[in-house]
């Protein structure tokens, strides 16, 4: 059984800024925590994975997006009031100027998932470089090859 914090003792990071949206996800299974009392660590070898799947999912959530724009030119079924009236409402909640509706919401949900998928790359680029720098590249005197 996994062990559980709440959100007001948990680190800053990918786990804590998805409100716990990530558990019994793929990406969950990057994140482990550390006897459920601070912050979390990374399993590196299920990172380029997770990359893939944020990558895959903000590419899904641009194209719903995409989708959304176009319900505000679609035609009514129909001449009648309800029927204009109906594509009007519609084109409105899915893509009408500003930030309340569903294509910028869409949006911004896959700028969320590439900046954390771009986080994710620059930490695994860091965590490589760091341990190229402790492998020993010259063999200690006294070691036998």
């Amino acid at each position: 059984m996994r062990n559980t914090v709440s959100s007001e003792s948990q680190w800053p990071g990918p786990a804590s800024d998805t409100n716990n949206v990530l558990n019994s996800t793929p990406l969950d299974a990057l994140l482990t925590g550390n006897d459920g009392t601070t912050g979390f660590s990374i399993n590196y070898e299920k990172v380029p994975q997770a990359i893939a799947d944020l990558e895959h999912a903000a590419k899904f959530f641009r194209n719903r997006a995409k989708v959304a724009e176009g319900l505000a030119s679609i035609p009514a079924p129909g001449i009648d009031g309800v029927s204009l009236n109906a594509v009007t409402q519609i084109g409105q909640w899915a893509s009408n100027a500003g930030d309340n509706n569903l294509a910028a919401t869409l949006v911004a949900g896959a700028k969320q998932l590439e900046d954390l998928a771009h986080k994710l790359r620059e930490d695994m680029k860091t965590y490589l470089q760091v341990e190229e720098l402790n492998i020993p590249h010259d063999p200690s005197p006294g070691l036998t090859i």
